[in-house]
């Protein structure tokens, strides 16, 4: 009953959107956690794994969307305030009051770099300075110790300025996505002098979300769901992964570092 609802739905929102013309979709990103999502130059439009993989999975649902790069942050007030849908978010208990979520679309491998010891568990965070992205989830056990003192976050915008404060030790572990830290430390700049932990943070489901207030919502969102099964299943999703991280790649290789790109 659920898969044939999933589907009536789909069907549903790809004969409204075609049939009325609707205005499309504003899905925000953050701007600076290449090769998940990330901002290339001046142009606000979003690049990377989710947002090709949250524009194909609309494109299949024939609804318009436009796929906006900014400060997280600001993305998280406005999709509060109406003016987005979150396309690539944790869900959270605080955020559940607010927002409704599709289904994870992708698994994010969390890992912990040092220059230095390397990490092994959460205790070992313990009194020490942490760099983190300014506005993101981590995970439950993560926030929890960070609302409790256990250690000091410093936030910055893309993950590359926390690893050059880790290079100059004003910082002793950074957190960073699994992709995100590979494709760093590929850098000169990076390599061989920064690790990663033995451990992983944690792996995290990532989702859409809209605003609980958001007129057909759940129909939306269930549609979202159909349409990424539908090409998991068709095996698009793999493909498209291995795409974007190259695009990334040479991105960082071509411009010199990430500082330029974000």
């Amino acid at each position: 009953m659920k898969r044939r609802h999933c589907l009536a739905a789909c069907a549903a929102l790809a004969g409204q959107a075609r049939g009325q013309g609707l205005r499309p979709l504003a899905i925000g990103f953050d701007e600076g956690s290449l090769p998940t999502m990330y901002r290339a130059g001046a142009q606000p439009a979003a690049r990377g794994i989710y947002p090709a993989l949250v524009g194909l999975a609309f494109a299949a649902l024939g609804r318009p969307c436009e796929l906006r790069a900014l400060p997280f942050k600001r993305l998280l007030a406005d999709v509060d305030g109406g003016q987005l849908l979150a396309g690539a978010v944790i869900r959270t208990p605080e955020r559940e009051q607010r927002w409704l979520f599709s289904q994870a679309y992708f698994l994010e491998r969390l890992s912990v770099y040092s220059a230095g010891v390397p990490f092994r568990g959460l205790a070992d965070l313990t009194g020490k300075r942490v760099g983190v992205i300014r506005g993101w989830s981590y995970g439950e056990a993560f926030d929890a110790a960070r609302r409790l003192g256990d250690f000091h976050c410093e936030e910055v915008s893309a993950d590359e300025h926390n690893f050059a404060k880790l290079l100059r030790g004003r910082l002793d572990y950074v957190v960073a996505t699994e992709l995100g830290g590979r494709m760093l430390l590929e850098l000169p700049a990076f390599e061989r002098r920064i690790a990663s932990g033995a451990a992983a943070l944690g792996v995290t489901p990532i989702h859409l979300a809209l605003p609980r207030s958001h007129e057909g919502g759940a129909a939306l969102l269930a549609a979202f769901n159909t349409a990424v099964e539908q090409l998991q299943r068709d095996g698009q999703v793999e493909p498209l992964v291995a795409r974007e991280i190259a695009a990334a790649a040479e991105l960082v290789r071509g411009r010199g570092g990430v500082a330029s790109i974000a």
